[in-house]
């Protein structure tokens, strides 16, 4: 009897429906008694065996999961049917989305991602591009296989950067959605990410929420640190903190593996940077620069794909392609250092504030599927919505959903925040006089001194100053008058000292570069470094640099204390203090 060529249907349309619904639903991806009528002998060749293997994976969803996603690999290259939605190439229509899947080899994860596109719930009109890097395993079959699919192909291994540069020029669609081949896609994933970038016209770039085959996610979004480290955003949240992530929102940056970018943006940008060649930190240098060309970069968690890491590539980062990441980590932090000083948030910033640029500058309202009217009121109003859509796990942790435009508050966001359940929660972020962009602002510091004080790293909300921080002040000098930075910092009576209690303070960016070494005592110590005045262009860094000093009080505080910083002023006169500092 032969074979069904469209057995595999079924399963994949469980797949991507498990995604399209998301949360708990992801980890029923390997539930096969959720497949009606699956029969893994009729599926699979290889003999009456695989009943017996269901039988025994029927407690394992996630091995079963990754053991029918291997399994569909025996049923050979075959052809798949073209998407419903699919714009030919020979189609004068302009696609919404060109779907750019960059692959080098492992025909059977392309097979397996391109199935997922065929079956998988959606109404957006797109084109599919198979960006070939010099393949020569069966991949250089799929032409044949699939005549639907638009091919482009290089004969000599030129790596992902290269690749997507180059296959991009074929892109007919508004937006190009670079798409990893060792993913699955999720009911309505295209949809979604169109919704997006059409109901937020400032926005350059979208991505999807990545979620892993063990039903946790992978990245909802990503945060860039001001010392340059980079997180992603939901990796290890326990289910009772995903609530925080299912409102679109502004994000620092978005995954490479499923990014979604504005086509006449990608080509102004020129693409990725070759400098970030062969791969790893290019999609962070992508999202950063859409920022500086002044568009913004959201994330869509209803939008799901699954990310098998590591099939790719191997995930060991001493050998392959990953030996990159670290040399491209250092590489990024080094390019980007000073917009990382003045934009992006300090590691004492509540994470549930630094993943969401938009509460950077405004106060949060938390709105249940709010009407486009009551957005719009609620904007107006000076607050930063955040879109809620009926997930089980707001309602779980106490959200209460007020009138449109008034701030519900939920006790667990006002914990992280430092703030108590009944005040509104103020913004750690506020915006720059003459339009500039926002950065970090110190709480609880209000000072007309100074035209701008950000905590770019090392300053914690409680004042303790950390080993290697820096702060980005730009000094209030516009009538061309030098003066003097005052500071006091206050070194406990009591408590261990661990190192000779000494600071090296310098301010880079000013004109007769000042660098002082500061030699503290106990309690409280006035230092006043004199400045002149700089360039607007060039804001002024301050450093302080020296050993830890400090044995924290509570063993469970890991930080490399120094002082607290207990003042920070500008004065317009030398004072007796700036005498007493020795000179370096």
């Amino acid at each position: 009897m032969p074979r069904d060529p469209l057995a595999w249907q079924p399963l994949l349309r469980h797949w991507t429906r498990c995604l399209g619904e998301g949360d708990a639903a992801v980890a029923e991806l390997g539930d096969l008694a959720a497949i009606e009528g699956l029969d893994l002998a009729g599926l699979l060749p290889g003999g009456p065996g695989w009943a017996d293997v269901q039988r025994c994976l029927r407690h394992d969803p996630e091995g079963a999961f990754r053991c029918l996603y291997y399994g569909l690999a025996l049923r050979g290259l075959e052809a798949l049917p073209a998407p419903e939605q699919l714009v030919p190439a020979d189609n004068s229509e302009t696609p919404q989305i060109s779907v750019l899947i960059p692959v080098h080899n492992q025909w059977p994860l392309t097979l397996n991602c391109l199935r997922s596109l065929v079956v998988a719930a959606n109404t957006v009109r797109f084109e599919m591009i198979l960006a070939d890097d010099a393949s020569s395993d069966a991949t250089t079959q799929l032409g044949r296989q699939l005549p639907w699919l638009r091919i482009w192909r290089s004969e000599l291994n030129q790596g992902f950067l290269d690749t997507c540069n180059a296959a991009a020029e074929l892109a007919r669609g508004e937006v190009v959605l670079l798409l990893n081949n060792d993913t699955l896609v999720g009911d309505h994933c295209l949809e979604r990410l169109l919704a997006s970038l059409a109901r937020n016209p400032e926005a350059g770039v979208v991505g999807a929420a990545v979620w892993g085959a063990d039903g946790q996610p992978l990245e909802v979004g990503g945060i860039v640190w001001a010392d340059g480290e980079v997180w992603n955003h939901g990796r290890g949240f326990p289910p009772e903190h995903w609530f925080a992530l299912a409102y679109e929102r502004q994000t620092d940056y978005v995954s490479g593996c499923a990014l979604a970018i504005r086509r006449h943006l990608w080509q102004e940008l020129q693409g990725f940077d070759p400098r970030y060649r062969p791969a790893y930190c290019e999609d962070t240098d992508l999202c950063l620069r859409v920022w500086r060309a002044g568009y913004t970069v959201l994330v869509q968690p209803q939008a799901r794909i699954l990310h098998l890491e590591g099939l790719s590539h191997s995930r060991r980062t001493d050998t392959g392609l990953k030996t990159h990441q670290t040399t491209h980590l250092k590489r990024l932090r080094s390019q980007w250092q000073p917009w990382l000083d003045s934009r992006q948030p300090c590691r004492s910033t509540p994470w549930f504030v630094a993943a969401d640029r938009g509460l950077q500058t405004r106060p949060p309202a938390l709105l249940l599927e709010p009407q486009s009217h009551e957005l719009a009121g609620c904007r107006s109003m000076g607050y930063q919505p955040m879109l809620l859509q009926g997930d089980r796990h707001w309602q779980e942790q106490g959200v209460c959903c007020l009138p449109a435009g008034w701030p519900g508050l939920a006790p667990w966001i006002s914990e992280q925040l430092g703030v108590s359940g009944d005040e509104p929660i103020a913004a750690l972020h506020r915006h720059l006089p003459d339009g500039k962009a926002p950065v970090a602002a110190l709480p609880g510091w209000d000072l007309a001194a100074l035209r701008l004080l950000a905590s770019s790293s090392g300053l914690d909300r409680d004042g303790w100053l950390v080993r290697s921080n820096r702060l980005l002040l730009e000094l209030d000098t516009l009538d061309g008058n030098s003066g003097v930075l005052i500071m006091d910092l206050y070194l406990p009576e009591q408590g261990e000292l661990l190192a000779t209690p000494q600071l090296v303070i310098s301010l880079a960016g000013s004109n007769n570069g000042e660098s002082r070494q500061v030699l503290l005592e106990r309690g409280l110590n006035q230092i006043a470094l004199p400045w002149s005045g700089n360039s607007k262009a060039s804001p002024t860094i301050l450093k302080l640099r020296g050993e830890a000093l400090i044995e924290p009080a509570d063993k469970l505080d890991h930080r490399e204390l120094l002082v607290v910083l207990t003042r920070l002023d500008w004065g317009r006169a030398e004072c007796e203090a700036a005498d007493s500092i020795p000179e370096r």
